[in-house]
């Protein structure tokens, strides 16, 4: 049986390192929301004959096993997933598989699965290019927004978070919880804000703050998922400046200097943000399945 453990602080450069070097272009093996979302989503973690294991708790117990990271032949540690699930009682669901993740399983364990896709949980990336750049007349309307912005607020300027300014962020992130009849100080979101800024340094992350007349009206922030990918995990506006999220988006993006993608991550089954993401065009829109045994399955 794997010893899951919740992730700490002191794991953070490990995982760093593996999800950088085995991991995917997804959100979900993003060091910073690893560990940013542990308490949330009962994340634990474990190590395997030099493998990472991820798995999602519930009850004490994992209903979902991600698809192990390392170097080699994964074959063991997958047989190992089944064994844990078997020897806590549980049916081996893995959980959040790419693609190529879900044709590995089938190709290394030779059974047949019955998989589901995760459409909520599809990641968004797009190319830096475009987001700083916004070329040609598909980004023609996003272009108009920030000229609106510009013209409107003429005294604006975008800043990087740092130990002088984090409490702008975290301000914005009040703000907008309570535009929303939302509860700052019990929301999941806000506190895992709140979380980050206070562990802003020790969890890599890059940010930016957009003022308006030296008001802070908008705020994002992210890490890198490895050494193309950058993750925007939060991104924060209040909606009465009209074009603020096209702004705060655009600038922010500049200063992604040497990432080529941009994971804007999932739309939750949300349809206005899912409609939101397309409009920004991505390139690729990452696939995901969770999947189980099923020797009955017509297909794999």
């Amino acid at each position: 049986m794997f010893d899951f453990k919740a992730p700490v602080k002191d794991d953070l450069p490990y995982i760093r390192k593996i999800c950088e070097k085995f991991g995917t272009m997804g959100c979900d093996f993003s060091p910073a929301n690893i560990f940013i979302w542990r308490n949330k989503y009962n994340i634990k973690i474990c190590v395997y004959n030099g493998f990472f294991v991820m798995a999602y708790f519930s009850d004490g117990k994992p209903w979902g096993y991600c698809f192990p990271l390392g170097e080699g032949d994964p074959t063991a540690v997958v047989a190992e997933i089944f064994k844990d699930a078997k020897q806590r009682g549980l049916e081996a669901n893995f959980v959040m598989l790419t693609e190529a993740q879900r044709q590995k399983l089938v190709e290394i364990t030779g059974y047949k699965f019955s998989f589901k896709e995760l459409k909520s949980d599809e990641d968004y990336i797009y190319r830096n290019y475009d987001l700083s750049i916004l070329p040609g007349k598909r980004f023609h309307a996003k272009r108009n927004h920030i000229s609106k912005f510009n013209r409107t607020y003429p005294k604006w300027n975008f800043a990087i978070i740092n130990k002088n300014n984090k409490n702008d962020a975290l301000n914005v992130a009040e703000k907008w919880c309570k535009s929303k009849n939302i509860n700052p100080y019990t929301n999941d979101e806000y506190k895992a804000i709140e979380e980050t800024l206070q562990n802003y340094e020790l969890l890599k992350m890059h940010g930016g703050i957009l003022y308006v007349e030296k008001e802070p009206v908008a705020m994002t922030m992210g890490c890198e998922i490895n050494q193309k990918t950058f993750d925007v995990i939060f991104e924060k506006a209040l909606v009465e400046y009209d074009g603020v999220y096209a702004k705060v988006n655009n600038e922010f993006v500049k200063t992604l200097v040497g990432f080529e993608f941009i994971n804007r991550e999932e739309d939750m089954g949300i349809e206005s943000l899912r409609q939101a993401k397309l409009s920004y065009h991505p390139v690729v829109i990452l696939k995901r399945y969770s999947g189980v045994k099923n020797d009955k399955a017509e297909e794999s």
